[in-house]
């Protein structure tokens, strides 16, 4: 037997061991960095939804009482919920408490200033939409095709990064304006609704 040559199969052995042993948990490593990025992306969600707020004008009557919350309600999106309820514990949204309500469907008895419709109920868009037609409520969505539906601010992924688009005209149908530094950051600006 050749000595070098069993020297080179002996480590060819040791080295395809140690790729079986490593390959389970590269494969768990990879898992759960799919589930940190949808995490994270999640948690941007929730961020960006607590700080839309701050960019846009609000009339006087878009809330009860001066010392009325800001509710925003989220139909769908169960982790963005969630992250959202944890981040808007102990917050303050235009210097007013926060509070974040699951809602199924639209309830016109409750008053909201924002409404997010996750990807899971994008059928149900049109409906949100007229429900608080001419109210002062930004309706937030998650789809492709909602600021054509009337939704004034979308989330839309492009390359790996969450980013949102814009639509002025739909906001300004509900009695609000986006700030211009708002647009300025948006993927896409819709001018007018078709």
């Amino acid at each position: 037997m050749n000595p070098p040559a069993s020297r080179v199969q002996r480590r060819r052995r040791t080295v395809l061991r140690a790729m079986c042993a490593i390959a389970p948990w590269d494969l768990w490593l990879r898992a759960g960095r799919a589930v940190a990025t949808h995490a994270a992306v999640e948690q941007v969600k929730a961020a960006y939804l607590l700080k839309f707020p701050d960019f846009v004008e609000w009339p006087p009557h878009a809330f009860p009482t001066a010392n009325s919350p800001f509710v925003i309600a989220v139909s769908g999106a169960d982790d963005v919920y969630l992250e959202l309820r944890a981040m808007a514990s102990g917050s303050r949204v235009l210097g007013r408490a926060v509070d974040v309500l699951r809602l199924q469907n639209p309830e016109p008895g409750i008053v909201t200033q924002l409404v997010f419709v996750g990807k899971d109920r994008a059928g149900q868009l049109p409906t949100w939409v007229d429900a608080y037609a001419g109210r002062p409520v930004v309706i937030v969505a998650d789809t492709a095709g909602a600021l054509e539906s009337g939704a004034a601010l979308n989330f839309v992924e492009i390359d790996d990064r969450l980013r949102f688009e814009a639509a002025p005209a739909a906001a300004e149908r509900s009695g609000l304006r986006l700030s211009s530094r708002l647009l300025g950051v948006a993927e896409r600006v819709l001018k007018t609704r078709s």
